[in-house]
């Protein structure tokens, strides 16, 4: 069973929705999970007796404003500490709503890079009509060189393996239109890499709108773009959530009935674009399961950011990613 510690002071919201979500976790789960952080504090929310949640101290919290790099000094936070964990083999990976930038940093240099990989990227679930879309990179890697694609396509396609349970997935390079002569030298140049590299699992470009399709089941891009890509696709389910409240709110009385009817109907679909269902974003390419969680994350995030951690760990994440390489 794996063993997942938990960054429990990362969350804006920390460590009260990072303890239930553990809890819970421990519950539905035959894993274990590691709370890494002050332990009083800790201790007024475990239940005594709780199985299967040990406490790890880390007195110190690493902010959201700070210089990513200052987590390399600070060992006793809660963040560092977990990433810690991961490169003794304590723990088989850690899960964080904390600091982007310093989880990147602690992947990358606590826990270490897979030899061989020259950028770990993140992977993050958009939901798609096929159940879900990896996009990768997501915001790790501001700029790739053309030859850096291939391989991280190759830990979108692990990915997509391992989590999302594609037998035989097919990933497409984010681009300004589907013919091969589109976009910028950079990206010509990383078609070509990964058209020669990939084989049957490249089938070209793919648009922006594209992503939800799920027509591949993994869209490469650097992590410019795809951070980009991300927040729009945010924003655009927030603004259709607030537009159909708003316009339901406007309707007459026989409208407001029909959509009370079709209540059930739109939760199955907020749902489907619910974060919190995808739990996090992985950070690929590094040596452990490392999962970043949203800021804002409640309980059932950190609920599902432990599962597709340790689904990640369950289905060898790690070794397809080095076959791959």
């Amino acid at each position: 069973m794996a063993r997942i510690a938990l960054d429990a002071f990362g969350s804006d919201n920390a460590p009260y929705e990072e303890t239930q979500g553990a809890l819970l976790f421990v519950k539905k789960t035959n894993h274990t999970v590691i709370l890494v952080g002050d332990e009083e504090k800790l201790k007024t929310l475990v239940p005594e007796g709780t199985e299967r949640v040990e406490i790890f101290h880390a007195p110190k919290r690493f902010g959201m404003s700070q210089k990513p790099t200052e987590i390399l000094r600070m060992k006793d936070s809660s963040l560092a500490a977990s990433a810690q964990l991961v490169k003794e083999g304590k723990a088989d990976g850690f899960v964080s709503a904390g600091n982007t930038g310093a989880i990147l940093v602690c992947g990358t240099f606590i826990v270490g890079r897979i030899k061989g990989v020259e950028r770990p990227a993140i992977a993050t679930t958009i939901p798609s009509v096929k159940g879900g879309t990896v996009l990768i990179d997501s915001g790790a890697n501001a700029s790739l060189k053309p030859q850096n694609y291939p391989q991280i396509a190759v830990m979108g396609l692990a990915y997509a393996k391992a989590v999302l349970g594609r037998k035989d997935p097919k990933c497409g390079l984010l681009n300004v239109g589907s013919e091969p002569e589109k976009g910028n030298d950079t990206v010509k140049e990383a078609y070509a890499f990964m058209k020669e590299k990939l084989g049957d699992a490249f089938v070209g470009n793919v648009e922006g709108r594209d992503i939800c399709m799920g027509d591949v089941d993994v869209v490469v891009s650097d992590g410019f773009s795809g951070n980009i890509a991300l927040k729009t696709l945010e924003g655009v389910g927030a603004f259709f959530s607030k537009s159909l409240k708003d316009s339901i709110k406007k309707s007459n009385i026989f409208q407001k009935i029909g959509a009370l009817m079709m209540k059930g109907t739109f939760n199955s679909f907020k749902e489907s674009f619910d974060y919190r269902k995808y739990g996090g974003a992985f950070l690929l390419g590094v040596n452990g399961t490392v999962v970043k969680a949203h800021g804002s994350s409640d309980e059932v995030a950190i609920y599902n950011a432990l599962r597709v951690a340790s689904q990640g760990v369950k289905n060898h994440i790690l070794d397809r990613i080095n076959e791959g390489i």
